[in-house]
């Protein structure tokens, strides 16, 4: 019997032929003139046959993929993607650079079932067009279950976290409270610390660095910040055509529900604004009043200030990011450019602010240093930190203040709409976070009711069903 080689067949698309081995290898050209073989060599020629009349089909369907389209690592893309954002800002590009390092570049360990060994899991290294759905559950898991372990260990090695160092805080905010002589600064007397843990601990915060009381209910902010970046960048790679769909369709994998952050009275932030020093005690005065962020408030300029009509116009913001230069630049969103106006009373005192602390010229700084320098983030910490001590409120940070302006709007019947102008929020959904239900106000409306259902003339109830 004969063993020379068949010739390729005639065929009106792509052809087959076979190989030393015995196997069948096909191959096509395509319009402009690239050969694409195979992804294998084929057992027999049918085989070769029936999978060119898949490609054609998929060529005439208009959904034929090369197989070398997604090939490159997760992680070289993200790289890529991040480098080619010239919309981001700073700090978002940090921020993606540090997710990229921390959790997707990274060997996380998932724990294995029934105390076998653990699993590294390394979705970085992945190749685009391989990642799934499962591969992307897996890595939340190993991600969620590495940033529980890292904390833990973090806990038994007597490391504590920001809020437990504070503990000195509460007990300083809580002696003056009972009448105790307490310095802002030293260490504090040990009878003082007695009294404070008789009486309880009050204040007293959870140390973060502890293990979760149950940790699988929801992983930290930083794995969520991570799954939404790892989601953006495959968004990303789906437009490009590099894969088909992106795998990060976990349910609620991108969400993350904080508690319910403080907020200030307008007594407290008169008595913060006393606590700080007096070139910035205005400072607070104003965030609190107009809900400006910090990088919006320190960008102020002059020529920002209209006294006449009681407005800010915030269209910049000062980016303060680590390892980088102090810069203005554009405010977080383009609905963050904005005219906010206020009330009588801030206009007088920021007022007798310009004319005693900021210097003549319109570019001149609303709040700056003597020599008109811009306020960093961590000067403005430690100024503020002092402050919510003296206020009793340690619990308070700068964007609090923020918080509380939203929560005055709020409490004066603005609607969620004008909530969204004021905050240059660009979703109803954020404007929405920044409400405070207190109980007061719901006693308000308790009181609105009563007298309503005891009006002589109130006439017939109609019932409104809520939806």
């Amino acid at each position: 019997m004969s063993t020379r080689r068949r010739k390729p067949a005639r065929r009106s698309f792509g052809t087959v032929r076979q190989l030393p081995s015995g196997r069948w290898q096909a191959r096509w050209e395509d319009k402009h003139g690239r050969t694409h073989t195979g992804p294998h060599p084929f057992p027999s020629e049918r085989e070769a046959d029936e999978w060119l009349v898949t490609v054609r089909a998929d060529l005439v369907r208009g959904v034929w993929r090369s197989p070398e389209l997604g090939t490159a690592t997760v992680a070289d893309y993200m790289r890529r993607w991040i480098d080619q954002r010239t919309d981001l800002a700073t700090s978002t590009r940090v921020g993606y650079g540090i997710t990229l390092a921390r959790w997707i570049d990274r060997d996380l360990m998932l724990p294995a079932p029934r105390g076998g060994r653990p699993v590294r899991v390394n979705i970085g290294e992945q190749p685009l067009n391989t990642v799934t759905v499962g591969m992307v559950r897996e890595w939340y898991a190993a991600a969620h279950a590495t940033q529980v372990a890292e904390r833990a260990e973090r806990a038994a090695r007597g490391v504590r976290s920001r809020a437990a160092r504070g503990k000195t805080a509460h007990v300083r905010a809580w002696g003056r409270s009972q009448g105790w002589s307490v310095p802002d600064t030293g260490r504090l007397r040990p009878d003082l610390i007695a009294a404070w843990e008789r009486a309880g601990r009050p204040g007293d915060p959870v140390d973060a660095t502890a293990p979760d009381p149950d940790p699988s209910r929801q992983p930290a902010a930083v794995i969520v910040q991570a799954y939404r970046g790892l989601r953006a960048c495959l968004n990303a790679a789906t437009d490009d055509g590099l894969i088909l769909a992106n795998p990060c369709r976990l349910k609620g994998a991108g969400l993350f529900h904080t508690a319910e952050r403080p907020h200030a009275t307008p007594v407290e932030v008169a008595t913060l604004a006393a606590a700080m020093p007096p070139r910035f005690a205005e400072a607070v005065d104003l965030a609190a009043w107009s809900a400006l962020r910090a990088g919006e408030l320190f960008a102020l300029a002059r020529r920002h200030v209209d006294l006449v009509a009681g407005t800010v116009s915030v269209e910049r913001a000062l980016h303060d990011v680590a390892g980088h230069p102090l810069k203005f630049g554009p405010p977080k969103t383009p609905t963050s450019i904005r005219t906010v106006s206020l009330p009588a009373s801030v206009v007088t005192r920021l007022r007798e602010h310009l004319d005693t602390y900021t210097g003549n010229g319109p570019d001149a700084l609303v709040f700056a240093h003597v020599d008109g320098s811009p306020v960093t983030m961590a000067q403005r910490t430690r100024m503020f930190d002092r402050a919510r001590q003296v206020a009793g409120r340690p619990d308070l940070r700068w964007h609090d203040l923020r918080h509380t302006g939203a929560t005055l709007a709020a409490h004066t019947g603005a609607s969620v709409a004008e909530l969204k102008h004021r905050l240059g929020h660009s979703t109803f959904d954020a404007a929405m976070r920044y409400q405070h239900a207190s109980a007061a106000r719901d006693r308000e409306l308790a009181a609105a009711l009563d007298v309503y259902a005891a009006a002589d003339d109130a006439g017939p109830v109609h019932v409104l069903h809520a939806v």
